[in-house]
């Protein structure tokens, strides 16, 4: 029986290759679309190069600060050196904690002008993320306490500094108004990740402790770090996540003045769709069931053009349909035929999309940045995944049966004799 189905399938998509062109472009294009968002989201989530081990760290950054008095002022801020040093980093919880901040470095190098990033760590910072060394090594712990004019680099920007110098070891870059040594080159941040950057690496404590200034009232809590928390498996996040949030409100509780709020600590995911108030319990809910809407209106629009191409065809073969119902064909033969045929269609249309996706990725994913937060893009990225697979293959199904089930259902309420004597469908 299939094999008939296919046999007409393809007799069909022959007669009329009007139909069958813009039916394919409709669904390659919206599987293309589909498949370059999933793959870009999911290799920002599961991380790649340092970030391979994402998945077991859990990361704090937005601080939320109130004064307790009526009307009282907020402001949000990362977190400050004080609190991380002396509080956060103590959390027995967690394997590793690493305290770090970064910026973009803009400089100029021979006459030119450049961007790259900046970032001060601690020395915990190299045990968490999974950076390959091409030369030298990290900083160390004592090396971060004793403030060392130390330097790590990206391999992106020994090349623009030093040329095709085979060892740079040793050598000082100049960074703003310090003179930093060169312990070790490592490969480039991928352009995806949402922790790390591409430039210099340096220890935190290059730049003097925090000093409150006390006219302003949140100083004493506002900083730029970020916390990074390494687990062995995911089964240790609640106990981290409870150990944070008691760390947090001692901290607070020393203040009657103020009230703080810090999310989580959270994991890729959970930072990629929650707000920036910390406060906001119903913020990554929120912001997913709004990504989620999009998704299915983007699907479903397609869908309805689709269908009406079907019904289209349908009006085409209405004489097929009549004279093969008036022979004994039943309404559940001819459903599944034509159910069958949309969605042998969609999935054509989808593995045409599946490589677009790819030939686009490689042509154009340098160029073309996807939205991926507010004020947050990255670009397109290729990343083969499973789940990946498995998400466009549903999306190939579920625009098939949502193309194909209406125009099945009015094939099969036809009457024949109605039709045959000029009636409608």
């Amino acid at each position: 029986m299939l094999k008939n189905y296919l046999r007409t399938f393809w007799k069909v998509a022959r007669q009329n290759k009007l139909f069958t062109f813009l039916s394919l472009f409709g669904i390659s294009m919206t599987i293309m679309f589909v498949m370059i968002f999933s793959m870009t989201i999911t290799k920002v989530v599961k991380g790649s190069g340092p970030e391979k081990h994402l998945g077991n760290i859990l990361v704090a950054e937005n601080m939320k600060v109130r004064t307790q008095k009526r009307g009282g002022n907020e402001v949000f801020t990362e977190l400050g050196r004080t609190e991380c040093e002396e509080y956060f980093k103590k959390i027995k919880s967690a394997d590793k904690i690493s305290m770090f901040f970064g910026y973009e470095w803009e400089f100029r190098h021979n006459g030119r002008q450049y961007t790259k990033g900046h970032m001060g760590t601690d020395a915990e910072f190299w045990e968490i993320f999974d950076f390959y060394f091409i030369q030298g090594r990290p900083y160390t712990k004592e090396e971060v306490s004793d403030g060392a004019n130390l330097a790590v680099i990206t391999e992106s920007l020994k090349e623009l500094l030093f040329g095709n110098d085979n060892n740079v070891l040793g050598k000082i870059v100049k960074f703003r108004d310090f003179s930093l040594t060169v312990v070790g080159v490592v490969k480039d941040v991928p352009p995806t990740s949402q922790n790390l950057r591409s430039g210099v690496f340096y220890p935190y404590t290059l730049f003097p402790a925090e000093k409150p200034d006390l006219t302003r009232v949140f100083s004493p809590y506002s900083g730029a770090f970020s916390l990074a928390f390494k687990a062995k498996d995911r089964k240790q996040f609640a106990e981290i996540r409870r150990d944070f949030q008691a760390t947090l409100q001692r901290i607070d509780a020393a203040d009657p003045n103020l009230a703080l709020f810090v999310a989580g600590p959270n994991t890729q995911w959970q930072r990629l769709f929650a707000t920036f108030d910390p406060e906001d319990d119903f913020g990554p809910w929120a912001l997913l069931r709004k990504y989620l809407l999009w998704g299915f209106g983007f699907i479903f629009l397609p869908a309805v053009n689709l269908m009406a191409l079907n019904f289209a065809r349908i009006r085409e073969r209405g004489e097929e349909i009549a004279v093969r119902k008036s022979f004994g064909a039943s309404s559940a033969v001819l459903k599944g035929q034509f159910i069958f045929e949309n969605l042998v269609l969609t999935v054509t249309g989808g593995v045409i999309g599946i490589v677009l996706s790819f030939v686009v990725v490689a042509l154009l994913g340098n160029t073309l940045n996807i939205p991926v937060k507010a004020g947050t893009t990255v670009p397109m990225s290729f990343s083969f995944d499973f789940l990946v697979f498995g998400i466009t293959l549903g999306v190939c199904l579920l625009f098939g049966m949502l193309s194909g089930v209406l125009p099945a259902i009015r094939m099969s309420r036809m009457k024949p004799v109605k039709y045959l004597k000029g009636g409608e469908i």
